[in-house]
């Protein structure tokens, strides 16, 4: 734990670290986190984009006293073993999460460094950002991340040979949408392909709907766990839509629940772990 402490106060000092954050966070090698000396432990999600975190994080190494540890957890194991190591001593200095509701307990529990001070003495660390990418990780006007890995639109791709021997066209409204669904049924064809193993893709046609039906206020009270949103009218509509899709059968039978979403999957994001020590 004394490492823990001394970088701990190095962070509420303003020193050079800030290019940790936001580097390193996004950078090294998986293993086991210690408390060597001169070090911090940076736990990102693992995948194939930890092929760039490591370059960045031998870069950052080159040049700095104080070397970061990239910590890797492979894919749907991610969040269960965070929530696990997030309040012991193996806790990681800095962490990858998805902002919004999922940091928020962290927050309340005082386990997680605000970084206010960073940004005033780096306003690029939330300017270089659009105020709704970056605001995700801002809990009660405190920020307490920043973004990574990038922010990019969800598309959707048709085949055009699929569509034209079912009769149908590409759908630009959401009638047409459950029309070429059952057209596409009706051929023996699976209209959606949905890989939901991990949930998430699943959970991007309940968020992009939420958002295009109940609107981006009601979509922000959900993001940030106040569970009074679901409670709503537009709320309970949008999760009858994307049933209504369900029950259609456009994404076949093998395929992961979405009745009953507890949770919206904002954008990805490191966070500054607080020292408990």
């Amino acid at each position: 734990m004394k490492i823990r402490a001394r970088y701990a106060r190095m962070l509420a000092g303003g020193v050079t670290l800030v290019l940790a954050l936001s580097l390193s966070a996004c950078g090294g090698e998986g293993g086991e986190a210690s408390s060597g000396e001169g070090e911090f432990h940076v736990l990102v999600y693992g995948d194939a984009t930890n092929k760039v975190e490591k370059q960045l994080v031998a870069t950052f190494n080159k040049t700095s006293k104080v070397k970061a540890v990239l910590d890797t957890i492979p894919g749907a194991d991610y969040q269960q073993k965070l929530q696990t190591i997030i309040s012991t001593p193996q806790a990681p200095d800095v962490f990858f999460n998805w902002g919004g509701g999922s940091i928020q307990p962290y927050v309340k529990a005082d386990l997680l460094m605000p970084l206010d001070d960073f940004i005033k003495d780096d306003p690029g660390l939330k300017s270089n950002f659009l105020p709704s990418v970056f605001d995700t990780a801002v809990i009660d006007g405190k920020s307490y991340g920043v973004p990574m890995r990038g922010t990019q639109p969800i598309l959707l791709f048709n085949n055009k040979k699929v569509l034209a021997d079912a009769g149908v066209t590409a759908p630009k409204t959401w009638d047409e949408l459950l029309d070429a669904v059952k057209a596409l049924k009706a051929e023996g064809v699976t209209p959606i392909a949905l890989g939901g193993g991990d949930k998430w893709p699943t959970l991007m046609w309940f968020e992009y709907l939420y958002d295009r039906v109940a609107g981006p206020e009601l979509f922000e009270k959900a993001l940030g766990g106040d569970k009074s949103a679901w409670e709503s009218a537009d709320s309970r509509k949008a999760l009858g839509m994307i049933e209504e899709l369900v029950d259609a059968g456009a994404f076949g039978t093998n395929f992961d629940s979405v009745k009953s979403p507890t949770a919206v999957r904002p954008r990805s994001w490191p966070v500054a772990r607080r020292d408990s020590s």
